[in-house]
């Protein structure tokens, strides 16, 4: 105690008689876990200079990163964690590679995902280190993230895990091989297709799709031939997405299956290798009512005329895939009927995916008075949250005029959900109406979050105006708001991220702000950013450490 009291002494003497903050004071105090007296102490510096020490700024995000790591909890390691990954400053690298050694599954999965990004032999190391690893997840993640770099060593990982997994997992491991491509990894793909597992070989088949592995039509085509509707769907799915035109008999035949989805995989696959009567196939079950075939023809911009006619029909189901495939053809009157689906009214719809028994079609199914439904199911409410943004990324590509007219729609209903994507969507458009609409809604009374998200794509705009003032103040009023939380969810998902940000709607805007002021190094920002890490939630301070940092590159 007395050793660090002579150390303060001394500091405080050394650094009299200068304007800025004693830099050895601010970082001892933060090593103490005293980093809202330190922060206090710069700001008293920043008010007697008015000028922001950056380097001393980075100084403080780091040590504050570097405490938040070390402690025992792992939420604070995984907001330090979570900061050191989006401050994109290789002072934090070695925060990631700990990381790596936690004890906490979650937080090695996290600094995994995180240190892929880096193309560097250390990188590579580390993953390879991980994979000594005794959770099975924390195994995957290394294979995943090897095989996705194509790592020298990648296949033979990949085949020790899959050997040491349980069959139930085995699922998971086509894709992998199919996106590696060598000699070893195609023998082993080859052996996946021919297992007895329906999910495995099926697995093996669309990832042979999805990869276009054209060297394994001659499997494909011979896996067609069986008896399995299932088998026969994805690989009738698989021919026509490798173009193989000497399959064409072969598809002929399976057409003819009594299984619907079967034939209808098997007839869009022979239109798009040029089988032009396959068309009416396709066309007589969507006017039998198919919901899959009416979603088929929406990629076939010049087959409208069955979709229109099944515009009149009773069943909303039908409906509904019939405007879908009909905004995908990019015909008018797709945009003109597309709100329906988007924008709430008294039905209160929702929409869920139905897939095909091959996994190789989607349509969907819109449910009413579903507010309650999507309260208690994550998954349902996710899933619709996803399609609505899909037809809202569509109408952008199209038209500027149906995108802002549904815009005011959806800041009228106030459906906060779709908030953050329109506003986004309006910014990257940049035009005087987008514009005119963002600057309409920044002034919405009773909509907080509205305004608040124009102000933030005004604010990127550069639009003239007091938009990051008032972006400033709201982040100092949210600064209680908890940011970030682990996210649950399938751990063997391929894309899946590890960390999200909490449900809470202002959590989203208020990382989104934040970063907005780092990037631009914007003063009234920073000052948001400091006192929020000085005075706001404590669980927060670690990953707005990493912003801070960022703010200093």
């Amino acid at each position: 105690m007395l050793k660090h009291m002579i150390f303060i002494i001394a500091l405080m003497i050394q650094s009299q008689g200068f304007g800025i903050a004693q830099p050895g004071l601010l970082m001892f105090q933060i090593q103490q876990g005293e980093s809202e007296r330190a922060l206090k102490l710069y700001q008293e510096s920043y008010t007697a200079t008015g000028v922001h020490d950056f380097e001393l700024l980075h100084q403080i995000g780091l040590a504050l990163l570097d405490y938040g790591y070390r402690q025992k909890d792992p939420e604070s390691q995984l907001f330090a964690l979570f900061g050191a990954s989006v401050s994109a400053h290789e002072d934090a690298y070695y925060i990631l590679e700990e990381c790596t050694k936690s004890r906490f599954e979650p937080i090695q999965l996290i600094a995994l995902q995180a240190l892929a990004k880096f193309q560097t032999e250390k990188a590579d190391l580390l993953l390879m280190h991980a994979l000594g690893s005794p959770s099975l997840a924390v195994r995957y993640e290394a294979v995943k993230l090897l095989c996705k770099k194509k790592h020298l060593q990648a296949t033979a990982q990949a085949a020790s895990l899959l050997y040491k997994s349980k069959k139930m997992f085995w699922p998971i491991y086509p894709p992998l091989f199919a996106m590696i491509g060598d000699e070893q990894s195609t023998r082993i793909l080859r052996k996946l297709l021919t297992d007895p597992s329906d999910k495995v070989h099926l697995s093996a088949i669309l990832s042979i799709a999805k990869y276009g592995r054209d060297d394994l039509i001659p499997q494909i085509r011979q896996l067609s031939s069986q008896s399995n509707y299932v088998q026969q769907e994805a690989c009738a799915f698989t021919l026509g997405q490798l173009k193989d035109e000497d399959s064409i008999p072969l598809l002929q035949r399976i057409a003819h299956s009594s299984h619907a989805t079967t034939a209808l995989a098997a007839d869009i696959a022979l239109y798009q290798l040029g089988n032009a009567p396959s068309i009416k196939e396709i066309e007589k079950k969507a006017e039998q009512g198919n919901l899959f075939a009416i979603r088929a023809l929406g990629e076939f911009p010049e087959h409208h005329q069955v979709l229109l006619s099944l515009l009149t029909r009773p069943d909303l189901q039908v409906r509904y895939n019939v405007i879908v495939s009909l905004l995908r053809q990019h015909h008018p009157k797709g945009l003109e009927l597309i709100s329906e689906l988007i924008v709430k009214d008294r039905r209160d719809l929702a929409f869920t995916v139905q897939t095909s028994p091959g996994m190789t079609m989607k349509a969907i199914k819109g449910t009413s008075s579903s507010s309650q439904i999507l309260k208690k199911d994550i998954g349902a409410f996710v899933e619709n949250l996803e399609f609505k943004q899909m037809l809202l990324e569509e109408i952008s590509l199209q038209s500027e005029e149906s995108l802002i007219a549904i815009a005011d729609r959806i800041f009228q209903r106030q459906q906060n959900e779709l908030v953050p994507l329109t506003t986004h969507l309006l910014e990257e458009l940049g035009t005087d109406r987008a514009i005119r609409c963002l600057k309409n809604h920044q002034q919405q009374l009773g909509a907080p979050l509205i305004r608040n998200y124009c102000n933030l794509a005004l604010y990127h705009l550069k639009e003239p105006g007091v938009y990051g003032e008032q972006l400033a103040q709201w982040v100092k009023q949210q600064s209680q708001t908890q940011l970030i939380q682990l996210k649950p969810g399938d751990p063997w998902d391929l894309d899946r991220e590890y960390y999200t940000l909490t449900e809470a709607e202002t959590s989203h805007l208020l990382i989104e702000a934040v970063q907005a002021f780092a990037d631009n190094q914007d003063s009234l920002g920073i000052d948001a950013l400091i006192e929020a890490i000085a005075s706001g939630n404590p669980k927060n301070r670690y990953a707005l450490a990493g912003l801070l940092l960022r703010a200093t590159l």
